[in-house]
C-alpha cells in the first residue's frame, strides 16, 4: 500500500522548487502569494506521509488522527496553490463574502472544495470531489467528545495513493513554467 508515495514526493519536491523561481515569469501578484505559500512546509508535510506510511497496518489511533490531519492539510494545500498560481483568472470570479474577495489562501476546505466544482472536477459528484470530501471529511472529524469515524490504516494508505494521482492532476493544470525557467536561465 501507498505504492505511489515516491512519485508522490518525487512532483511535490519539483513541483515546489519550480514555482519557487516563479518572480519575472509569472505575473508579480501570482510570485508574491507563491512567496507566502510556504512551499517548503508543504514538501515536509509530504515527507512527514512516510512516518505513517512506515507504521502502515500497526498505527495507533493516535497515529491515524495525526496521519489524517496530515493527509487533509496536503490536500488544502494544493488547492490553494493551484488557485494561487491562477491568482489572476480566481481574480475574475473569486469567492465573495460580504462584498470582500476571499483571497484564495484564506478560502476554507470546504470551499475550495466547492469552488473547484467546473474547474478540478466537472461535478459534484465525480471521484475526485468525492475523494477530496471524503479527506476533509475524515480531518475534520478529530475532536474529542465527539467520535467520528476515519476509516482504517488501511483505508489511509490508500488515501496516500490517491493524492499521488490527486497533485498529479493538479500538476497536469498549472502553466508550463519549467521551459520559461530554463529558457530565462539560459541568457
Amino acid at each position: 500500500m501507498a505504492s505511489k508515495y515516491k512519485e508522490l514526493l518525487k512532483i511535490t519536491s519539483k513541483t515546489m522548487e519550480l514555482w519557487k523561481k516563479s518572480w519575472g515569469i509569472a505575473p508579480p501578484s501570482v510570485s508574491q502569494k507563491l512567496d507566502k505559500a510556504m512551499l517548503d512546509w508543504n514538501l515536509e508535510l509530504t515527507e512527514a506521509l512516510s512516518i505513517w506510511i512506515d507504521k502502515g497496518l500497526t498505527m495507533t489511533m493516535g497515529e491515524l488522527i495525526l496521519a489524517r490531519v496530515n493527509l487533509g492539510n496536503i490536500v488544502e494545500f494544493w488547492l490553494k496553490f493551484f488557485y494561487s498560481v491562477y491568482y489572476e483568472d480566481y481574480l475574475q470570479k473569486p469567492e465573495i463574502r460580504k462584498n470582500k474577495t476571499i483571497e484564495p489562501e484564506s478560502l476554507t476546505f470546504e470551499q475550495l472544495k466547492n469552488y473547484s466544482v467546473g474547474i478540478l472536477w466537472d461535478n459534484d459528484s465525480c471521484d475526485g470531489f468525492n475523494w477530496v470530501k471524503s479527506v476533509q471529511k475524515k480531518r475534520n472529524a478529530i475532536h474529542s467528545f465527539s467520535y467520528r469515524d476515519i476509516g482504517s490504516s488501511s483505508d489511509f494508505l490508500n488515501d496516500v495513493d490517491a493524492l499521488a494521482d490527486f497533485v498529479q492532476s493538479v500538476v497536469d493544470r498549472l502553466p508550463p513554467l519549467e521551459g520559461c525557467i530554463l529558457d530565462a536561465n539560459s541568457y
